[in-house]
C-alpha cells in the first residue's frame, strides 16, 4: 500500500512539475524599430498583455526595419508594432495615401509573404497594428483579442497627446500606464 501511495505522490508531483514548466520562462518577445511613437505603442502592448495575462514581455527595440524583421525570420520576436507606410517599404511597395486600402492589401501581403497576421488598426493615416508571427498566434490565441482593444480606444487625437507627453517627458511606460488604467483595460 505504501509503494502504492508513494508512486501516486511521485506522479503528482512529476505532473505538476511538467504543467508548472509550461508557464515558467514563456516570454513574449515584442520587437520595434527605434521610434518614440512605436516604443509607446509597444509600451501599452507590453502593459496590456503582462497586466491581463500573466505572461512576461520584453519589448526589444531595433535600429532599423531589417534588423527587425530579421529577428522576426529568426523567431526572436513573436509580436512586432507596425505602420501601413514602412510595411510597404518591407514589401518593396510604394508608399500609398493610407486608409483601409492600403490597411488590407498590407494585411494580406504580409500573411502571404512573410506569415505574419496584423490584427485590428490603431487609428491614423499612418495605420499602425500589432502583427503577431503565426506559431504566436496558436501559442497565444487569446492574444489578438486583448490587443485589438488598443484599437477602439486610442483615437488619433488621444495618441498625439500621448505622444507629446512621453516626448517631453521621457517617461513612456507611464503614460502608457496611465492611459490603460484610465481607460480600465489594465
Amino acid at each position: 500500500m505504501k509503494k502504492v501511495v508513494l508512486l501516486c505522490v511521485a506522479v503528482s508531483i512529476l505532473t505538476i512539475a511538467h504543467l508548472s514548466s509550461a508557464c515558467v520562462g514563456k516570454t513574449i518577445h515584442l520587437g520595434i524599430s527605434n521610434a518614440s511613437n512605436e516604443r509607446l505603442l509597444a509600451e501599452m502592448a507590453s502593459l496590456l498583455i503582462s497586466e491581463r495575462t500573466g505572461s512576461s514581455v520584453t519589448v526589444d527595440v531595433y535600429k532599423d526595419s531589417k534588423e527587425l524583421y530579421n529577428a522576426v525570420k529568426k523567431g526572436n520576436v513573436n509580436v512586432l508594432i507596425e505602420n501601413t507606410g514602412n510595411a510597404l517599404e518591407v514589401l518593396g511597395k510604394q508608399k500609398g495615401a493610407g486608409g483601409s486600402s492600403t490597411f488590407d492589401f498590407v494585411k494580406s501581403e504580409y500573411r502571404k509573404t512573410l506569415n505574419l497576421v496584423w490584427l485590428e488598426p490603431i487609428g491614423g493615416s499612418q495605420q499602425y497594428a500589432s502583427v503577431l508571427t503565426v506559431d504566436t498566434l496558436s501559442n497565444y490565441p487569446a492574444l489578438p483579442k486583448l490587443l485589438n482593444k488598443l484599437s477602439g480606444v486610442l483615437t488619433n487625437d488621444t495618441y498625439t497627446k500621448l505622444l507629446r507627453t512621453v516626448e517631453s517627458s521621457d517617461k513612456t511606460k507611464k503614460v502608457a500606464k496611465d492611459f490603460l488604467k484610465g481607460k480600465k483595460l489594465i
